[in-house]
């Protein structure tokens, strides 16, 4: 029986890291949106807003005791709207 339960539970394990899936709970590091925007994390973390902040500009984010985390899927539609202010800005846009 335990072994039934240790096979299952390294099965899911397994199955949760595949590249296929995307947990839509998903949340991100400050160092991982860094990377992903080619910038330093000290600007992301001044860039970070909380989650019912209005301000396009910032990225929406929750703290977790001293350490801020993205929702990975809040961090792509935050992405998505400011391409898209950047279109219709008509010119280059910076982010930060």
């Amino acid at each position: 029986m335990r072994t039934q339960v240790k096979q299952s539970r390294a099965i899911s394990a397994a199955g949760a890291g595949s590249a296929g899936t995307v947990d839509p709970d998903e949340y991100l590091t400050t160092d991982e949106v860094a990377r992903r925007l080619r910038v330093h994390p000290t600007t992301i973390l001044r860039r970070l807003g909380a989650m019912d902040d209005a301000d396009p500009t910032r990225i929406p984010a929750v703290r977790v005791g001293r350490v801020w985390r993205i929702p990975r899927r809040e961090f792509e539609e935050w992405l998505t709207r400011s391409g898209q202010a950047q279109g219709l800005a008509g010119r280059q846009r910076r982010l930060f």
